[in-house]
């Protein structure tokens, strides 16, 4: 198979408004799928789906790889809200370690000019 449009891509599920299960993308022609679902939540001038779209439309043109158009989806998702797998899935995990790994700041507020005079 040629088409760059089913060319597989690294699996993507969002989970749309009012569905009882995640939708899933494995192509490109997958995610435009979604991207124009009645399900999608759509606004007024979103900038991000729009963008999310055209870089899909310029992968099946082979214009750009799969890679970005994937990256455009996910960013449109998470703008409309929608959770991401498995994207989203991992985030936690890696700020849970990596906030473990801080110490605690605690921040104070500067001294007037007074107050240092006054010490």
């Amino acid at each position: 198979m040629n088409d760059i449009a089913f060319a597989p891509i690294r699996e993507v599920a969002v989970g749309l408004p009012d569905a009882d299960h995640f939708s899933t993308a494995t192509t490109v022609s997958g995610m435009m799928g979604i991207l124009m679902s009645e399900r999608w939540p759509k606004r007024a001038n979103d900038t991000v789906w729009q963008h999310a779209l055209a870089t899909c439309v310029r992968a099946v043109q082979l214009e750009t790889d799969t890679t970005k158009a994937r990256k455009a989806f996910v960013a449109a998702a998470r703008d409309a809200g929608l959770k991401v797998l498995p994207d989203d899935e991992q985030k936690p995990r890696i700020r849970a370690r990596s906030s473990a790994s801080r110490s605690t700041v605690q921040w104070r507020q500067p001294h007037t000019k007074r107050e240092r005079h006054s010490h």
